[in-house]
């Protein structure tokens, strides 16, 4: 089928709205005399709750510390709600906020290329379009063909979906869904659209979830690597090669593992057992020359960036010692592993397929993915590991024919 339409998630994909909201509920929370901070890992967690009034009781709750709750607990929560939507809508509407990478080239390209686009929202109307003239001017309503969205907002993906199918006038399969959480790409699968996710900072899970889905960070990743940053326009040149290679992407179905012809029975959990789970580690505040003596010393590559209680912060590479050295110069030798390591870590989990793991090592073009259990490193897979498993895995099944061919003479 051909690609005719290009489906984006508004609170999401288009834009990391969660961010929004939970400034709004700093402020809400600030108001009303709470200490309340909550990084970004933490605040995604709640989204499993529900609805926004269900996440903000939920922190409420916690400053109770097990105290029984009253009817003015109840009204407190509504009230809180109430001013953390207003508040909310306000920022969507006069609050800076900048689309996801890649994402104002898509619309440029694909508008020359007359393809549909949909705007597809789980925030109610007025919100979608504040965020849509918020993010692409006043004009930024005309650029898509349809918005999908509803007065009140939809309360599930599923709903979401159904009703985008339903808006269609064309079938599912002609169309590509670009999506930024686990619940969304599920729903968009389920009502017959294929996906690519584009994992926002506010959905950490397993990029592994689904083999058959493929997953990187933002759309810049789906093309050549560049000598630029990733929130920088990309060229004419490069706007093509985004569409072509969707395009690409959408002829294979979005498969991730189209053309790997592996299998999927081992997990990551059998090479921590046959490499071990020790990780080579760096505090965020050691020097970049005390990096290239432990990168040296040690014999590795990359090493992971962990905090004084253990917890992941960062991972720094070899690569990102030759950037900071063409940027930096000579300051480069006093800076901090925090000011050059990579923020925004792809994890996985030991239960993940070696499979899906090479899948994403090959989109995202990374080398190396920490295992996380918990919030806490439990070992690093690199792409030699991954690479050494299929070779051992080849060989098994060359040595399996031949004792076949053998046992038929």
């Amino acid at each position: 089928m051909t690609l005719q339409a290009i489906i984006i998630r508004a609170d999401g994909a288009f834009s990391d709205t969660e961010d929004v909201r939970r400034r709004a509920f700093a402020q809400v929370f600030s108001e009303a005399g709470f200490d309340w901070s909550c990084d970004r890992e933490g605040f995604a967690m709640t989204a499993k709750l529900g609805n926004p009034e269900a996440r903000m009781a939920h922190y409420v709750r916690s400053f109770l510390k097990g105290r029984p709750e009253t009817e003015d607990f109840s009204l407190l929560i509504r009230a809180m709600h109430r001013r953390a939507c207003k508040i909310f809508t306000d920022m969507l509407a006069h609050t800076p906020i900048e689309p996801r990478p890649g994402i104002r080239d898509l619309v440029v390209a694909a508008r020359g290329e007359g393809l549909q686009l949909i705007l597809a929202s789980m925030l109610d109307r007025n919100d979608t379009e504040a965020l849509l003239a918020n993010l692409l001017g006043h004009l930024g309503r005309k650029m898509f063909d349809l918005v999908v969205a509803t007065d009140n907002g939809h309360s599930t993906c599923d709903d979401l979906y159904k009703d985008t199918r339903a808006a269609l006038a064309i079938e599912p399969g002609h169309c590509i869904v670009l999506e930024a959480t686990r619940a969304g790409v599920l729903a968009a699968k389920t009502a017959g659209f294929p996906v690519i996710m584009t994992r926002s900072a506010f959905c950490r899970e397993s990029p592994a979830f689904s083999v058959d889905t493929i997953v990187v960070e933002d759309l810049p990743s789906l093309i050549a690597a560049r000598d630029r940053d990733h929130h920088d326009p990309l060229s004419a040149e490069d706007r093509a090669e985004l569409l072509s290679t969707l395009q690409r992407l959408h002829a294979g179905n979005c498969e991730g593992l189209a053309d790997l012809g592996w299998s999927d029975q081992m997990r990551v959990s059998e090479i921590l057992k046959s490499k071990g789970s020790t990780v080579k580690t760096i505090e965020p505040t050691a020097t970049m020359r005390a990096l290239a003596h432990s990168l040296r010393t040690e014999q590795v590559g990359a090493m992971l960036v962990l905090d004084s209680k253990g917890t992941l912060q960062g991972i720094i590479s070899e690569r990102d010692l030759a950037r900071g050295i063409d940027e930096f110069g000579t300051d480069l030798p006093e800076m901090r592993v925090a000011d050059l390591m990579t923020r925004s870590v792809i994890t996985c989990t030991p239960e993940d397929s070696v499979a899906a793991v090479a899948s994403v090592m090959t989109q995202r073009r990374i080398r190396h993915l920490p295992v996380v259990v918990d919030s806490k490193v439990v070992g690093l897979v690199s792409i030699g590991d991954v690479l050494k498993y299929r070779l051992d895995e080849v060989q098994l099944e060359a040595s399996v024919l031949r004792d076949v061919a053998r046992s038929r003479r």
